[in-house]
């Protein structure tokens, strides 16, 4: 039987799949996600639907980020980007072939997780070459390091006593702007640990926001097939039930003291954040006939942005506009 981090860690694959699907179809622009997925499947339309969703908003606050932190006073790229529980995410690769990078780009996850991925890299010309000139394969070979991207295996769980002094060497700088984005990541952990990496943003970080992409709505009849479902497989939503709504996904950044708190519902965000034209191309590539079941799976998952100063770099930011 596989243990439950071994679960959680497959999840990463399933992400992978889903979004290799998307991009395969023609719902997003990302010719780097093949690269990680062995076994190539095509979702269904509602998944392939809500996986442009998910993407487009991740890339939404990316990109607004970067906008807003590219420069600094002497005109050198500034801020930094945090991807807890990076996965196969290819965000960073996206982001360096169009030449849109912070000063620091790091990515962490379990050392499995880390190994899989470095090696995959180094399997691709592509990818291998959009790494900075000064990477080098550490730890091993499940960490990549370099002045401008790290890629660190580490347990969240275990976020100050062995996340944080592995970002600090590798650069952190806690007085620079840093967006941290996490995708269905702090759900997985007991609250007291994705609360306690809060704490540590919240108490050592000046200019801090975040992204969280996560599930929501536990007690209803959906909600309630969709953790029956996950728990077949060995999955736990362990910090679903102590933040279940959008106003309590904002609400636990608030009374952290944090500046601002946004939370949008997926189907929301599907509804009326995406542009028309864009929705009128989505609905060109797959003929979408379960609208009401993607309309209920999409209200079951939440973007939350929130930041933690009225800084300039954070104050111009707002999922819910576009880039």
């Amino acid at each position: 039987m596989e243990s439950s981090d071994a679960v959680v860690q497959g999840t990463s694959n399933d992400a992978a799949v889903s979004r290799e699907s998307a991009a395969r179809l023609g719902y997003i622009d990302d010719p780097f996600i093949r690269h990680f997925v062995k076994r190539p499947l095509r979702r269904a339309p509602l998944i392939n639907r809500g996986t442009h969703s998910r993407f487009d908003g991740v890339q939404r606050i990316l990109r607004q980020f970067i906008k807003q932190t590219q420069k600094d006073s002497q005109g050198h790229a500034c801020g930094q980007i945090v991807v807890l529980g990076a996965g196969m995410d290819t965000s960073y690769f996206l982001l360096r072939q169009q030449g849109l990078l912070p000063r620091r780009y790091f990515e962490i996850d379990f050392s499995d997780i880390t190994a899989k991925k470095a090696a995959t890299v180094y399997r691709s010309s592509a990818l291998r070459a959009l790494l900075p000139e000064d990477t080098v394969v550490a730890e091993g070979g499940s960490e990549l390091h370099s002045a401008e991207y790290s890629l660190l295996g580490g347990d969240l769980r275990q976020f100050e006593s062995q996340v944080v002094p592995k970002l600090m060497a590798r650069g952190f700088d806690c007085s620079e702007p840093t967006l941290f984005l996490s995708e269905c990541v702090l759900i997985y952990l007991d609250p007291q640990h994705s609360d306690a990496i809060l704490n540590w943003i919240t108490a050592n970080v000046a200019h801090a926001g975040i992204l969280t992409y996560e599930q929501i709505l536990p007690t209803d009849r959906f909600g309630q097939m969709m953790i029956e479902n996950l728990r077949a497989r060995g999955l736990e939503l362990r910090g679903l039930h102590a933040y279940p709504t959008l106003q309590s996904n904002s609400q636990r950044f608030l009374d952290l003291g944090w500046h601002s708190a946004v939370a949008v519902d997926l189907a929301t965000y599907h509804e009326q954040l995406l542009e028309p034209l864009e929705r009128e191309r989505l609905a060109k590539i797959e003929f979408l006939d379960e609208w009401e079941e993607f309309i209920l799976l999409a209200q079951h998952y939440a973007f939350t942005f929130a930041f933690t100063s009225q800084s300039s770099h954070f104050a111009h930011m707002d999922i819910e506009k576009p880039n």
